[in-house]
């Protein structure tokens, strides 16, 4: 495929030295992104793409290159049907690897994911995964009160992280929170799931962070 400027593919990219949260809003352009693992991701204008890889083993991730710890993260979504992936919060800028032992929102400090899949009923899209319970030893998921949005559709999303504080928004309908996160720095990512479906696409539009 031939790329233009406007449309050109993200590759991995080196991790920096420990970066200072930003202030002020900001509009995550494909540069601000580094791609870890299994996943192919395009950019064209405001809209980011993410497709398995063929070839490819395990999950694949796209992560800011900058970190945020209280933030607002607005955008919009739209995944095909059957399909699943994640944004990820809070994620320690680290030495990511290809096991899942190693990747991105893995291990005790690792970060946190929201789903997004309209077809799975037991973590459906808005369920906070890795939360650590008060009550349990070992992190488990918050489940959204409701569904909102649809595959197939652009649905816009707001997530605000604030403290130990995580509030979802989906369509306008306040769906999931915690209060039990980890306060802690760290990258703004995009999920591909190890079990998506060979045909996903998942795509995300006019993704903006405030820092708050």
């Amino acid at each position: 495929m031939a790329l233009s400027r406007r449309h050109f593919i993200i590759g991995a990219l080196a991790i920096a030295g420990n970066a200072q949260q930003k202030t002020g809003t900001h509009r995550l352009d494909a540069s601000a992104w580094q791609s870890v693992g299994g996943g192919s991701w395009t950019a064209q204008d405001s809209e980011i793409a993410g497709r398995r890889e063929m070839g490819k083993q395990g999950a694949g991730f796209l992560l800011t290159r900058e970190e945020f710890q209280d933030f607002r993260l607005n955008l919009s979504f739209w995944i095909s049907a059957g399909g699943s992936s994640a944004i990820l919060i809070r994620e320690p800028r680290r030495k990511w690897g290809p096991a899942s032992s190693d990747g991105p929102g893995s291990g005790p400090s690792g970060g946190y994911e929201i789903a997004i899949d309209y077809h799975d009923p037991e973590n459906p899209t808005g369920t906070i995964r890795d939360v650590q319970k008060p009550d349990v030893q070992k992190p488990d998921v918050q489940k959204p009160k409701k569904i909102a949005g649809a595959a197939e559709q652009w649905n816009e999303l707001e997530i605000f992280c604030r403290g130990p504080e995580l509030r979802v928004t989906i369509a306008g309908q306040k769906i999931n929170r915690a209060d039990q996160l980890r306060v802690q720095p760290g990258v703004i990512g995009f999920k591909i799931a190890d079990n998506a479906p060979r045909n996903l696409l998942v795509r995300f539009q006019d993704v903006v962070v405030t820092s708050l």
